[in-house]
């Protein structure tokens, strides 16, 4: 049985979307895999989870090695950084204190049963972008240990930062960016989720030939469309409303804050439906967000939804809203729409023109795109759905929910991320 260790600060109890998909791969693993994840504390005060701080435990033939850093307010910007730069001093910590043989001793301290002698075993580290300096200590690392590397990105920086604005492309922004295409360079192989940021990745130098593609997922057994009689609409007492929903982060590259202007044009016009923007998840814009909205009916801000009631939840909406800042096609791809397709539900993609949900998203006929910023564009395109008839808005999302269950399921997923790690031992 082969090792397999990855290597991310998000991880279950987490509800963002980035740590549940890593905890169903590393679970998907387990059973034919010596499987490992060394994370960090969640980003929120988790309730009803019993989990080990700071030490090994072992769920679902995962061995989980959770390191201590500093958890600030990510509201703030120098507390984000401060937040990210000490989890990847923890992981460096880690590294040179469990020594070479750093994946077995995981296994002996969790009690986990199984056989733990390193003799005759492939040992493969997975390090994703949570956060993106961890190749800078993950790359020589695995060197040490002589073993493969992965990486797995969820998202591309620097280029994330430059493109939101928050840092300027200047000496220090290129010399990071060189760093860590130093340390992609010297990589066994590297996933991305899409072919734009593929793309992205040869413009820096990075050949094809390294670069794999495994898009994110749901799982379509679970998260099924559960449109009449659906428990969210009920208790939260949305049964009368056409419910525009983002279900999510709320962070600097959706733009949400355009999203409830648009909504004001909306309602200021549309007064033969009522409309309710939904709000669901947490993230550094939140507090700006709820600011904005304050007094405007309209808007609703929900916390992120446990995922055993997923289902209930994204299938509450009437039209889903996925949103990209335009600078950021190729940093990173929204998870968020395969939940969206596997709910049933037609899309609101705000996307730059011909990026790659844009272009799913037509060639599908699965909803609305719009180029991101134009208040007036998006207001347009709302007041486009309430018209819509129901039978048609059914077909937008019969389309997506087929797509999801041809493409995006669980299953054939984390069977295209294992077969790159058996190609890779």
């Amino acid at each position: 049985m082969s090792r397999v260790c990855f290597i991310n600060r998000c991880y279950w109890p987490d509800s963002e979307a980035t740590g549940q998909l890593l905890t169903e791969l590393c679970e998907f693993l387990a059973p034919r895999w010596e499987v490992s994840a060394i994370a960090g504390q969640p980003n929120w005060e988790i309730e009803n989870e019993s989990f080990v701080r700071s030490g090994v435990q072992t769920r679902n033939g995962v061995a989980i090695h959770r390191l201590l850093h500093s958890r600030l307010p990510k509201s703030q910007r120098f507390a984000r950084v401060r937040n990210l730069v000490s989890f990847t001093l923890a992981v460096r910590r880690w590294g040179k204190t469990i020594g070479k043989d750093f994946i077995a001793p995981i296994y002996e301290s969790a009690s986990t049963g199984r056989n733990s002698k390193t003799k005759g075993k492939s040992e493969i580290i997975v390090c994703e972008t949570d956060p993106f300096l961890l190749p800078l200590v993950v790359g020589p690392m695995a060197r040490r240990r002589k073993a493969r590397l992965i990486y797995y990105l969820q998202d591309i920086y620097p280029d994330v930062a430059v493109a939101v604005g928050v840092a300027k492309n200047n000496v220090p922004i290129r010399f990071l960016r060189n760093r860590l295409k130093a340390e992609y360079l010297r990589a066994d192989c590297i996933v991305v989720l899409d072919e734009d940021m593929r793309h992205r990745l040869v413009d820096w130098g990075i050949p094809k030939k390294k670069l794999r593609i495994v898009p994110n997922w749901m799982n379509c057994s679970t998260v099924i469309p559960i449109k009449s009689n659906n428990p969210f609409r009920a208790e939260q007492h949305l049964d009368d409303n056409f419910v525009v929903m983002h279900s999510g982060n709320m962070g600097l590259t959706q733009r949400l804050d355009v999203l409830v202007d648009a909504m004001r044009l909306v309602t200021n016009h549309a007064a033969e439906r009522h409309v309710i923007l939904a709000l669901v998840g947490n993230g550094a814009k939140r507090h700006e967000l709820e600011v904005q909205s304050a007094g405007y009916d309209h808007v609703r801000f929900f916390d992120y939804q446990p995922r055993e009631t997923l289902a209930a939840s994204l299938s509450a909406a009437d039209l889903h809203i996925v949103s990209m800042d335009a600078a950021i096609t190729g940093c990173l791809a929204p998870s968020k729409l395969y939940g969206i397709l596997a709910s049933g539900t037609p899309v609101l993609a705000i996307v730059p023109e011909g990026n790659a949900v844009w272009r799913l998203v037509e060639k599908e006929r699965i909803g609305w795109n719009v180029v991101p910023g134009d208040r007036q564009a998006i207001a347009e395109a709302l007041r486009n759905s309430l018209r819509m008839e129901r039978s048609e808005l059914k077909a937008m999302g019969e389309r997506g929910r087929a797509l999801a269950e041809r493409l995006y399921d669980k299953q054939i997923c984390c069977e295209a991320f294992e077969a790159i790690l058996k190609s890779t031992s």
